[in-house]
């Protein structure tokens, strides 16, 4: 009989600080190892073997002091050791369980254990006033030139860091590349002091998409499995414009309710900012691409412009700044940020944005160092 069962929602990082210090830990790796060479009749070394022969002969359980799942192993059971869970760690003596984001097929089968199970959820650090205020006052020093957007984001945000609702902040960001739509998210999580939780639509092919979104085996990765091992509570769904609209009826109810369900797991995003970045240049296109139905889920479409401009002569002197700040003393001997900033602001091209500003500095200042090196 297990004495004591902890299932942990959240990543591995604050798992960890909930398990025994004092006992030994076998992983559910190990026990799935040991109990195929059993299945095969192999033999496992315990560290009696009088011990191993007590258990060759039955009279004893393998004991195991604390077993510890981290969300990683389930892909090491086999479909029906996960389907009969509790029949196979039922091979062992076991003190103390802890799980980190079981698969809801293992979740079943500890319904009727209530009085042993202790369920514990990340405490994500939420949105609150005082960070909206940092966020209004550093924002125009990170992002240049977009000063318009961030009061629709704050607005967007203001009912949530207000506490006067339970679903997440979906916001949908629009506007051409290079203008500050990813970078914002990077800002808004850097503010919150939480890593970035960030998926790259454009990368999916539609199958493998399809499995991502959906969920299949449980041996495979999927969106709902890594929302539930997310550090942070500002999440990036980067062009999210890419993949076919077949697949929009996916996030219905994440940006309705923030939970996110597939077939092996449920993910909880309630108090989270999620943003979705696209290359649309209007909102009445996001409409029109991404459908009414999707389109009305979003809390706020912020445009973002292409810059300015004077935006894009001050972010050519911070990048001349900050990539010569990172040369070597004898490096910039060679070259200055004041002469590169001279050299690059008449033939400045605002094309891709600041990407596109970050991709002429980088280039100048390695081809003068270049020369230099011929020379």
């Amino acid at each position: 009989m297990i004495k004591k069962i902890i299932i942990y929602d959240g990543p591995k990082v604050n798992f960890k600080k909930h398990l025994p210090r004092k006992l030994t830990m076998t992983t559910i790796s190990e026990l799935a190892i040991y109990s195929d060479r059993k299945m095969r009749e192999h033999t496992f070394k315990m560290q009696s073997r009088k011990l191993d022969a007590e258990v060759e002969r039955g009279e004893h359980k393998p004991h195991i002091p604390c077993l510890v799942g981290f969300s990683d192993e389930y892909a090491a059971l086999s479909s029906s050791a996960l389907n009969a869970f509790l029949s196979f760690i039922g091979q062992f003596e076991i003190d103390i369980l802890c799980l980190q984001n079981p698969p809801m097929q293992i979740r079943a089968q500890f319904q009727n254990l209530h009085s042993r199970v202790k369920e514990i959820e990340y405490p994500y650090a939420r949105l609150d006033l005082d960070i909206l205020k940092e966020i209004y006052n550093g924002y125009s020093r990170k992002i240049i030139g977009q000063e318009r957007a961030l009061l629709s984001i704050l607005t967007a945000l203001y009912p949530l860091a207000a506490q006067k609702r339970d679903k997440p902040a979906v916001l949908l960001f629009y506007g051409p590349t290079g203008v500050g739509k990813s970078e914002t998210a990077k800002y808004l999580s850097g503010v919150m002091g939480q890593p970035l939780f960030r998926r790259q639509f454009s990368m999916f092919h539609s199958g493998e998409f399809a499995t991502y979104l959906f969920g299949a085996r449980h041996t495979e990765i999927s969106l709902a499995k890594e929302l539930m091992e997310r550090e942070s509570e500002i999440i990036l769904f980067d062009e999210f414009d890419k993949p076919s609209p077949i697949f929009h009826s996916a996030f219905y109810q994440l940006f309705d309710e923030g939970i996110y369900e597939d077939k092996n797991y449920r993910a909880n995003a309630r108090g989270a900012v999620i943003i979705c970045t696209s290359n649309y240049l209007s909102a009445e296109e996001a409409r029109e691409k991404l459908g009414a139905p999707l389109f009305a889920r979003f809390d706020a479409a912020i445009s973002f412009n292409n810059l300015s401009n004077a935006a894009l002569d001050k972010i050519l002197r911070i990048k001349c700044e900050s990539e010569c700040s990172a040369l070597s003393e004898s490096e910039r001997s060679l070259v200055s940020a004041e002469v590169l900033y001279d050299q690059l602001r008449e033939n400045l091209s605002g094309t891709d944005g600041a990407r596109g500003v970050e991709h002429q500095v980088r280039a100048a200042l390695s081809l003068r160092l270049l020369e230099s090196a011929l020379n």
